[in-house]
């Protein structure tokens, strides 16, 4: 039985990603933005809905493990993304006809995971701070991310070429309403929400039969499930040559969950991140520095994208080595 929903969630989460990023496509063509804005901004904010309603649904269930649940999956989001979100990229880039290059716009890919790094390393840091004084640092990433946002949509360098026809009226010459553009957006949002829901449900039954932790499968196992929806938004963009689509989904979806979810952590949890949760936060931040460095140029080979996984890679195997017992 969970096979069979593991599956049948996973096709939901592909059909809806097809549907979600030709819709975003259209959305931000429609409003003469560039793939910068549209990939970091309007993508972004999204396909992180599911990690957003597992945050918010772990706190008003008010569980006994609800807080760890909660904690890990703000700090796992932002791991998982750019660790695995990034090697997808990159492997999707090797299998791609042609260039197996990435090539974006230098000033965006900086702003995105500058202020990633900027932000979650507060939100990591806060945790030697009380409890009033985290709340001020929550507000000030909620700031950071306004001025975030208004800086990307300022750029409005709007691309020439218009999208592949919108999927809910492909018969239709021209561009599409707004109507129906809206009506194809909310339904991929709503379908990968659903779907991410069901693979949660999956993994979290299949996790702890296994008698893992909760701060574990929060970790890992969740995020796993919710960052699926960047992952595939980001293949099918490079196998369309959108480059600025494909890296500025997980960049701006990693700067989302650190100011956003990184305030909900530390203003409505204990924030007390334990050994694993410490260690995931270092292992994330390290990767966003790698990638800065990487991508400092605007271009990167696919293959050096694909070592991005090796800091998740280890985490979850010194994890499981000690049964879950960090943290």
């Amino acid at each position: 039985m969970t096979a069979l929903l593991f599956l049948g969630a996973l096709a939901l989460i592909a059909a809806a990603s097809e549907l979600f990023t030709n819709a975003v496509e259209w959305a931000g063509h429609l409003l003469h933005l560039g793939s910068g804005a549209t990939g970091s901004l309007l993508a972004a904010l999204g396909t992180a809905l599911p990690e957003t309603m597992v945050v918010v649904v772990a706190l008003v269930g008010g569980s006994s493990d609800s807080g760890q649940i909660a904690i890990g999956a703000v700090l796992g989001s932002s791991f998982l993304l750019l660790t695995l979100g990034g090697a997808i990229t990159g492997a999707a880039l090797l299998t791609r006809a042609g260039a197996h290059h990435l090539q974006v716009e230098p000033v965006q890919i900086r702003r995105d995971l500058g202020v990633f790094l900027s932000a979650f390393g507060c939100a990591v840091a806060s945790t030697l701070l009380s409890r009033p004084e985290r709340v001020v640092i929550g507000v000030l990433l909620l700031l950071l991310y306004a001025g975030y946002a208004r800086a990307t949509l300022g750029e409005r360098t709007a691309d020439e070429d218009a999208p592949e026809p919108l999927h809910f009226i492909r018969w239709r010459a021209g561009p599409p309403p707004w109507t129906v553009v809206t009506a194809q957006l909310l339904t991929g949002a709503i379908l990968l929400a659903v779907g991410s829901g069901l693979f949660v449900g999956a993994i979290h039954s299949a996790a702890t039969s296994l008698g893992l932790s909760a701060l574990l499968v929060a970790v890992v196992a969740v995020p796993f499930a919710t960052e699926l929806p960047e992952c595939l938004n980001s293949v099918l963009w490079v196998r369309s040559g959108d480059d600025g689509l494909a890296i500025g989904n997980v960049a701006g979806a990693a700067a989302f969950q650190a100011c956003i979810l990184g305030f909900v952590g530390i203003s409505f949890t204990t924030w007390e991140l334990g050994t694993a949760g410490l260690l995931s936060a270092a292992c994330a931040f390290a990767t966003g520095l790698y990638l800065l460095g990487l991508l400092r140029g605007g271009r990167a080979h696919g293959g050096w994208l694909v070592v991005a996984a090796l800091p998740w890679l280890g985490f979850v195997v010194a994890e499981l080595a000690l049964s879950g017992r960090l943290g």
